[in-house]
């Protein structure tokens, strides 16, 4: 079923002003294709979660008098801005997005169950090691691209020291065969080419100046961004919540223990 038809259907389901619950949309959906639409999160002017269907194009389908309108809109209602979530997209959407010079307006929610410790894997003085060895070159890109250099400290620490696959992370940095590389552990296949330029990834130097601009372009893409929802992304771009990582991360920011004497 095409999305004007879903629309058609919607408002002759729910009427044209109420906002259907994610149930009803999700109960919904079940009689249709899938990929024709998704359920977008977006903030009512009362403050609460209310719940858009969208299709692929980023058009509302469920909004008053079937009239469309696309997910770079914003919506006057009671003198509040709305725009819609691009939560609807996938991990690979998102990073084509992102690659190519795109800020999103991602919301990414508060996690009551993330982990905030250290897990059992892990190896402070490998995190440590990276952090103390390239923090001239991290306070270089930091300050260039306006990012939170502590940030991206936190991040190296968390890939280094929780990140190292037992050595074996190292020994295909070092043969040129690892899926990530570090410092940064950033995959090279995934962000290798950012904004128009390629980048090294077995290069130190390029390999940190690309993992702080992925930084600066997820932190201008959340709304109300916090070191939980930044690392999280980091780690894992198609997240709909804070992540384990995410949140052990906001630890290794506030103890920063690069810092303690070796």
């Amino acid at each position: 079923m095409k999305g004007n038809e879903i629309s058609k259907a919607i408002g002759r389901i729910f009427g044209e002003a109420a906002y259907a619950t994610k149930e009803d949309y999700e109960r919904y959906l079940k009689n249709f294709d899938k990929n024709t639409a998704k359920i977008v999160p977006f903030t009512q002017p009362d403050g609460n979660i209310g719940y858009h269907l969208v299709d692929k194009n980023g058009f509302i389908l469920n909004n008053a008098g079937n009239k469309d309108y696309t997910r770079n809109l914003w919506q006057e209602q009671n003198q509040q801005s709305l725009r819609l979530y691009d939560n609807y997209m996938d991990k690979n959407e998102r990073t084509e997005q992102l690659s190519n010079g795109n800020n999103l307006f991602l919301d990414i929610e508060h996690n009551p169950n993330a982990n905030y410790d250290m897990p059992a894997y892990t190896v402070p003085p490998v995190g440590s090691h990276y952090v103390n060895k390239y923090g001239d070159i991290i306070e270089k890109y930091a300050n260039q691209y306006n990012v939170d250099p502590d940030l991206v400290k936190a991040i190296m620490y968390n890939e280094g020291a929780t990140g190292h696959k037992g050595g074996l992370n190292y020994l295909g940095d070092v043969f040129e065969l690892s899926g990530s590389q570090m410092p940064m552990n950033i995959q090279d296949n995934t962000w290798g080419n950012f904004d128009g330029q390629h980048y090294d990834t077995y290069n130190p130097e390029q390999n940190i100046e690309l993992g702080v601009q992925v930084i600066k372009r997820l932190q201008n893409s959340i709304n109300n961004p916090t070191i939980e929802k930044i690392a999280t992304l980091y780690n894992q771009t198609g997240a709909m919540e804070v992540n384990d990582y995410g949140a052990r991360t906001r630890t290794i920011y506030d103890k920063k223990p690069w810092l303690k004497k070796r």
